[in-house]
């Protein structure tokens, strides 16, 4: 019953349009960590990343509102 539906339509590009969209950002991604992070500075400070205090990334000037309030 659905193979008649689905060898008569138009719109079984879509799926491995989809597909190949996927695969492409699949290794996008895989080139970019295993061939762009090949510095081990830039890797150490992305590692450090959710452990920086949040006053040292944004600067003198900018206030601090990780609790709320500004200062």
């Amino acid at each position: 019953m659905f193979q008649d539906y689905f060898a008569g339509s138009d719109h079984l590009i879509w799926p491995l349009v989809g597909l190949l969209i996927f695969v492409l950002l699949f290794v996008g991604v895989l080139a970019f960590v295993f061939l762009g992070l090949r510095d081990k500075q830039k890797l150490a400070s992305l590692a450090a990343l959710p452990l920086a205090d949040d006053t040292a990334a944004a600067g003198p000037n900018v206030p601090n509102q990780a609790d709320g309030r500004a200062r």
